[in-house]
């Protein structure tokens, strides 16, 4: 009998073994080696600063073709990825060094996209630690694209006039552009009032603004228009409060420059008679002489 085949099964059970063993050590090293690698990719994720992993973010050229026509739906992506990234630059007190250029991208995707526009603003201005003037610029460069997507909108005209009036020129002292960047803020403001969903006490804020920086005429004309054209009692009460105050005081003005007008008439023309007889007569032609030498002998009166 032959013991030739059970040697050749015993064989191959033996190959099949040293077979399994060694599938088995090679697996075991790949997932060391996997292991090793996870371990090392996140010691090295952990030096990264804390926006790396969300500042990434296609053109707007891009996104626009990739969205296939659905461009307000990507705008909502991209708005929803920018409050995240802000959240966790909040959070984490990160650098928002990318901020602006989702804002952007959402307002090329969607520039009708209008709670972007003026949320967008607070958080460049505020939402990035410490107040900068170039986080006012960028805000102001968003609000005026809001307004040129959004023409009716008073409140946009408000915070841009806010901007130029007050934030620019505090955090930008001593900016060549500092004259206009106001006269444009007031009129802003101006502007904002003249909508009808304007808060009431708009109007005397701006007119007091306007009054501070001796436009007080101006302030009663921009008074004047404004109650011409709005409809809310509360604000006509509001700006006829303002409005008399203003032309009381701007009356009183005049009054006070006509009597020392008068005053400066008087002395030159008549002074020892009455007022009236300085305004019946007119201009003297003669240089003023002390009374005496007028009541004096012709003969002897020297003009």
């Amino acid at each position: 009998m032959s013991l030739q085949p059970e040697t050749t099964s015993r064989s191959k059970r033996g190959k099949g073994v040293l077979l399994t063993i060694g599938l088995l050590s090679l697996m075991a090293a790949l997932a060391a080696g996997a292991e090793w690698a996870r371990r090392k990719a996140f010691a090295e994720r952990a030096t990264w600063p804390a926006e790396a992993d969300t500042r990434y973010l296609p053109p707007s050229e891009a996104l626009r073709v990739a969205s296939l026509g659905h461009h307000e739906l990507a705008a909502d992506l991209v708005a929803a990825r920018t409050n995240i990234y802000f959240g966790e630059q909040m959070e984490t007190k990160g650098p928002q060094l990318w901020l602006k250029w989702y804002l952007n991208t959402v307002v090329d995707l969607d520039p009708h996209f209008e709670p972007i526009y003026l949320r967008g603003a607070s958080m460049l201005t505020y939402g990035m630690g410490e107040v900068r003037g170039d986080n006012i610029v960028a805000a102001t460069q968003l609000l005026r694209r809001g307004l040129e997507a959004f023409p009716n909108s008073w409140d946009l005209y408000f915070q841009l006039g806010f901007n130029l009036y007050f934030e620019l020129p505090q955090f930008l002292k001593g900016d060549e552009r500092i004259a206009g960047w106001r006269k444009e803020g007031i009129e802003m403001l101006r502007k904002a009032t003249l909508f009808d969903d304007a808060p009431p006490w708009m109007a005397n804020l701006v007119a007091g603004m306007l009054t501070k920086d001796g436009h007080q005429e101006l302030a009663i004309k921009h008074l004047e228009q404004i109650y011409a054209v709005t409809s809310d009692p509360e604000a006509r009460a509001n700006i006829e409060g303002k409005m008399n105050q203003l032309q009381g005081e701007h009356y009183a003005a005049t009054f006070a420059k006509r009597a020392k007008r008068l005053e400066r008439v008087v002395q030159t023309r008549f002074p020892y008679a009455p007022e009236a007889f300085s305004l019946l007569v007119g201009q003297r032609f003669e240089p003023y002489a002390p009374l005496n030498q007028v009541l004096a002998d012709p003969a002897d009166h020297t003009p």
